[in-house]
C-alpha cells in the first residue's frame, strides 16, 4: 500500500528510470565493496580528458567568469560549434542557428517538450537508445518502434508505412547505441527522399560521429540535401569524443525557431550550462585533433578484441560495432534457460561471473545484452573471458 501524501503527475505514469545508470550504479557499489566485479556498462571511454581543456576550464575560473551567460551559450562557443560542424561535417551553420545544452541528452529531452504534444507520433527506429522512448512519453506523445529485422538496417519503406498526420518525428542515432552499427549513405537517402513534402521533423543523433571503425564512412543527415538539412535537428557534443561525459557539453544546430524555443526550455529550467565550462569547450573544438587518433586506434583494439572473444562463443549472433563503443550479441539460444530474459540473464553474469552488462530488454530487443567495450584491454579480455564461462554453463 502506497502511504504517501503525495502524487505524481500522470506524465509520470510508465517512465523508468535508466537501466545503464542503475546497473552501472550497481556494479560500482558492488566494486566499492570489494567484490570483484567488471564493469561493462558505463556509455564512457576510460580515457582523462585531454590536459589543455582542464587547464582551459582552471584558467576561466581564475579568471572571474563564473556569472550567469546567455542561455544558448557564449557568442565564442557558439561560432566555435558552427565552425566545428563545417570543419568536420561539412554542415553550415550560422551561431544563431546553434544552441549549447547540459549533454545531448538535455538537448533531445528539450526538443520533444518544444515540439511533441498529445498525439503526437515519434518514430524510434530499434534497437534504440533507452531515453528516447521515455522522453516521447513524458512530453506526452506516443513512442512508435519501428522493429528491426536482426541487422542494424534503415527501412525507408517501414518508414513510409507508419507516416500519418500524427507523425511529428523521426529520431535516428548512427553510430548506434546499444549496437555499434551505422546506417549507410543509401538508407538514408531513402529516407530522407521519403521525408520530403512532409512536416516531419528528424532528430539526428550523432554524439559517436567520432568513433568510427574500419574507415567506414560516416554520414550526417543533414548533409543529404537541402530539403534534410531544413528539417533535421543535428545533435552532437563532447562527451564522446574529448572524454568530457561529467562536464556536459552537448549541441543542437539547425532551423532557427526550433532552436530559439530549445533556449527558451533552457532559460526557463537550467538557464544555461556552467560558465567556464563553456571557455573550455571552446578549447576543445580547437584542439581535438592532436588528442583524438591515439585514442581512436585503442579503441579499435578494444573493439576487435570485444568482436575475436565474442565471435569465438558457441550460439551466439553479432553485427560488427562499425562505431560507437558497445557489441549488442543476441544470446537467444542461452536465454531459453531464463525465464526472466535479458534482465535474468544480466543478473546471472553479474553474480555468476562478476561481470556487469546491461540487458537488451529496454533498448528494444529482449534476445541481446549491451557490452560496453570501453575499458582497458587486460581488463576487457578478463570480463569477456568471464562472460564467456559462465555462458558455458547454461543448458549443460
Amino acid at each position: 500500500m502506497n502511504t504517501s501524501l503525495f502524487r505524481l503527475a500522470d506524465r509520470m505514469n510508465g517512465v523508468e528510470s535508466s537501466p545503464t545508470v542503475r546497473l552501472n550504479a550497481l556494479a560500482t557499489e558492488m566494486i566499492r565493496a570489494g567484490k570483484d566485479v567488471i564493469n561493462l556498462t558505463a556509455g564512457e571511454t576510460d580515457f582523462e580528458t585531454p590536459e589543455a581543456i582542464k587547464q582551459a576550464a582552471i584558467a576561466a575560473i581564475t579568471a572571474g567568469k563564473t556569472r550567469y551567460t546567455a542561455p544558448h551559450g557564449i557568442p565564442e562557443l557558439r561560432k566555435a560549434v558552427a565552425g566545428w560542424f563545417d570543419t568536420e561535417f561539412g554542415l553550415t551553420y550560422e551561431p544563431k542557428q546553434i544552441t549549447v545544452s547540459s549533454g545531448v541528452k538535455q538537448g533531445l529531452f528539450h526538443l520533444m517538450l518544444a515540439t511533441v504534444g498529445k498525439g503526437d507520433e515519434v518514430l524510434i527506429p530499434s534497437p534504440y537508445w533507452v531515453s528516447y522512448p521515455e522522453m516521447a512519453r513524458i512530453a506526452g506523445g506516443t513512442p512508435v518502434i519501428l522493429p528491426g529485422d536482426g541487422k542494424f538496417t534503415l527501412d525507408a519503406d517501414q518508414i513510409k508505412r507508419q507516416l500519418n498526420e500524427r507523425t511529428r518525428l523521426l529520431i535516428l542515432n548512427s553510430p548506434n547505441n546499444p549496437c555499434g552499427g551505422m546506417y549507410s549513405r543509401s538508407e538514408m537517402e531513402a529516407v530522407a527522399r521519403v521525408l520530403e513534402g512532409t512536416s516531419v521533423l528528424v532528430a539526428s543523433d550523432e554524439i559517436y560521429s567520432s568513433l568510427i571503425y574500419d574507415g567506414a564512412e560516416f554520414v550526417s543527415f543533414a548533409s543529404l540535401s537541402p530539403d534534410a538539412y531544413k528539417r533535421t535537428i543535428t545533435f552532437n557534443g563532447l562527451s564522446k569524443s574529448h572524454a568530457m561525459t561529467g562536464w556536459r557539453v552537448g549541441f543542437a544546430a539547425g532551423e532557427v525557431s526550433v532552436i530559439e524555443a530549445l533556449g527558451i526550455l533552457q532559460a526557463q529550467s537550467s538557464t544555461h550550462i556552467t560558465t567556464f565550462v563553456q571557455t573550455a569547450a571552446v578549447a576543445a573544438l580547437q584542439k581535438n585533433a592532436m588528442d583524438f587518433p591515439p585514442r581512436l586506434r585503442e579503441m579499435q583494439a578494444r573493439r576487435d578484441l570485444t568482436v575475436r572473444i565474442l565471435k569465438s562463443i558457441l550460439h551466439l549472433k553479432m553485427e560488427i560495432p562499425q562505431g560507437a563503443f558497445y557489441a549488442f550479441p543476441d544470446l537467444s539460444w542461452y536465454l531459453e534457460a531464463f525465464k526472466g530474459g535479458s534482465v535474468a540473464l544480466a543478473e546471472y553474469l553479474l553474480n555468476e561471473a562478476g561481470v556487469a552488462v546491461v540487458p537488451g530488454k529496454p533498448f528494444g530487443n529482449d534476445q541481446c545484452i549491451r557490452i560496453s567495450f570501453a575499458k582497458d584491454l587486460k581488463s576487457l579480455e578478463t570480463g569477456l573471458s568471464r562472460l564467456q564461462g559462465a555462458l558455458q554453463k547454461i543448458r549443460h
